[in-house]
Formats: structure tokens, C-alpha cells, sequence
């Protein structure tokens, strides 16, 4: 299986970073797909959020828990690097966000992202750390927080379903303490720089705030009902600045159901993506990538899919899955050395 990467010139030039040029083959291949665990071995189901820790990785289990938290609960679990339970939570709501903090050692899995957010933190040694889950200081019914990042020392939230311009969409926490204070790193609506157009002050829409990751250049957020991307340098400064691509299919028309979107580092390495329908995580070996292109889950379009940063084309390239979520890339840092 082979896919055409993009030009990155473009995308670069506009967040300000250097271009290492690094001569690749230019088609990128899909090595091996085996499964990597699946939810029916620990009476679990639709696997979502993967992060690692220490070498170890963690996966979410929904198990159908209501997003607002009414009821129902998620399954946690740890598991070594060839797919042994390690060890398994179970978390009251449904966990949609999971990552682990380099900075603390900590796993932070955020609860019920449709309303009445909590927050509950795991030491990956000893588990769930005293006084969780933790609460928020405004709360809401009807909006919460999807997922977790951390850059600079600082802590960036996205804030879901905002009802029109002006809504918070990022926010960045002010404490570590119950209740959890927040404060506005970004909006639905802000302006930003369309990458695909190359116009600048252009309204993001931003009707879907999911996933949000750290990246060289700041945070990245993904909205999935939309199916666009944003990028904010420097956030929460007075630098601030924001740019966004609009992902679309082959037709030219928008993608929906964006979730995880990472970016790969080496020309070797391995996803591990949640096929959630199919109530498995896969493990996919794949070469010949080029590093800085970016992969996003596609939800519409079933499928893994190579992003083009100089049009937001989407071209599959992890297929035969079922309502991809979870994403996460593990370099193989020799192969940029040819070994």
C-alpha cells in the first residue's frame, strides 16, 4: 500500500520553522498490521484515546458510559509493548481524553466531555491518585473537556461544543487543585491563516473542539464534526498567532469525524490506532514515511489518511478499519540514519 507525501514548503514557511531536508523515497508504505489488543479480551468496549508512558501503553475504553456522565463507566488499562494487561481502571463516565504528562509522570484521563467534566489523574506505579476525580470550577451540562496537552510548562485543555463566536474552544488551567480554574487561550470563530487559500483573517469555524496534541510550533487542535485543523503558536501571549487547513476528500468536499492527527518524525515507526467499531487496536509497521508529514484519523472516510499541508487533500492510507479514533506514532529514531 503506497501513498504520494506532500510539499511542506509551504506549511513551514508559514510557522516560522526551519525545513530539514532529509532525501526520502516519496511513497510511504504499510509494512504490517497485526492486533495489537482488543476490548473483548478484558470485557471492554470501543477503545478511543492511546498515549504512552515509560514505554508502556494505554488505552480508553467508552464502553457505551454516557458522554455527559449519567451513567456507565470506562475501562482504563496499561499494557506492555507487545499487548500484555499490565493493569486495568475502571473510571466512572466515559473517558475520552488520555494523556500522560512527561513533566509529573502522570496519566491524566478526562471524563465526560459533553458535561459535567472531571478529571481523574493515575500514577502508572500506583494508580489512581487520592482526591480524584477532580472538579472544575464553572461547570456545565452541555460542554466539557475533551483532551489534554502540555507545552512549556503550561497546560492547554480544548472545550467542547461551542454554540457560536466567541465560545472558549482552548483553554489553558490556572491550578492543580479541585476545582480545576481555567482561563481563554482560543475561540470558535477566531481568525487565523488558511493555509490551503493562503489568505490571511480568515474565520476558523471550530464547531467540533476535539483532540488537541503539542507540536514544534504550539498546539494542535482538531474539530471533527468540521473537519479542520488549527494551529496556535505561542499560545496564550501576546504572540499568539493562529492558522488552519480545512481537510477534505478527494471531491474537494469537507471531511467529517477528524479525531487524532499526529505528525511522523522518522522515515520508520508504528501506529497504533483505535478501530473503535471493531472494538480493536491495531499495531501498523510502516516505512518509507517522510518526516514532518502529518496523518489524521478520518471518521468519513474510514481510514488512517495522509494529509497534504498545501491543499488539506486527505488520502487513505491505513484502510479496512471501522470508526478510527486513537493515534498515536512511535518513531523509529535509527532509520534516519538508513539502519
Amino acid at each position: 500500500m503506497k501513498i504520494r507525501t506532500p510539499r511542506l514548503g509551504t506549511f513551514i514557511s508559514v510557522l516560522g520553522l526551519p525545513l530539514l531536508t532529509i532525501a526520502l523515497a516519496s511513497s510511504a508504505t504499510v509494512d504490517k498490521v497485526s492486533v495489537f489488543a482488543s476490548g473483548k479480551a478484558i470485557n471492554a468496549t470501543a477503545p478511543d484515546s492511546i498515549t504512552i508512558a515509560n514505554g508502556s501503553i494505554w488505552v480508553s475504553y467508552g464502553n457505551g458510559a454516557d458522554s455527559t456522565g449519567l451513567k456507565g463507566s470506562s475501562t482504563v488499562v496499561k499494557y506492555d509493548r507487545t499487548g500484555k494487561v499490565l493493569k486495568t481502571f475502571s473510571i466512572r463516565g466515559n473517558v475520552d481524553g488520555l494523556k500522560f504528562d512527561p513533566e509529573t509522570g502522570i496519566i491524566w484521563a478526562l471524563q465526560n466531555q459533553d458535561g459535567n467534566s472531571t478529571l481523574t489523574l493515575i500514577d502508572p506505579e500506583t494508580g489512581i491518585i487520592s482526591g480524584s476525580p477532580l472538579s472544575y470550577a464553572v461547570k456545565s451540562s452541555t460542554r466539557g473537556y475533551d483532551d489534554v496537552a502540555f507545552l512549556n510548562g503550561k497546560i492547554y485543555l480544548s472545550y467542547t461544543n461551542p454554540t457560536g463566536p466567541g465560545d472558549d474552544t482552548i483553554q489553558r488551567l490556572d491550578n492543580l487543585d479541585s476545582p480545576l480554574r481555567l482561563s481563554c487561550v482560543l475561540q470558535k470563530g477566531a481568525l487565523g491563516f488558511n493555509l490551503a487559500t493562503g489568505v490571511a483573517k480568515q474565520a476558523t469555524t471550530q464547531n467540533d473542539p476535539d483532540s488537541l496534541s503539542t507540536t514544534p510550533f504550539g498546539l494542535m487542535l482538531t474539530s471533527g464534526d468540521d473537519g479542520q485543523l488549527i494551529f496556535v503558536q505561542a499560545p496564550g501571549t501576546p504572540a499568539q498567532s493562529v492558522s488552519f487547513l480545512q481537510l477534505i476528500d478527494s471531491t474537494g468536499a469537507a471531511v467529517s469525524g477528524l479525531d487524532d492527527a499526529v505528525w511522523t518524525l522518522t522515515p520508520k515507526g508504528t501506529f497504533f490506532l483505535s478501530d473503535t467499531n471493531n472494538n480493536r487496536v491495531l499495531k501498523i509497521e510502516v516505512s518509507n514515511l517522510l518526516p514532518s508529514s502529518l496523518y489524521a484519523s478520518v471518521g468519513s472516510l474510514n481510514t488512517v489518511g495522509n494529509v497534504d499541508l498545501d491543499t488539506g487533500t486527505v488520502t487513505p492510507f491505513i484502510t479496512d478499519v471501522n470508526g478510527p479514533h486513537g493515534l498515536l506514532f512511535l518513531p523509529d529514531f535509527k532509520s534516519l540514519f538508513g539502519k
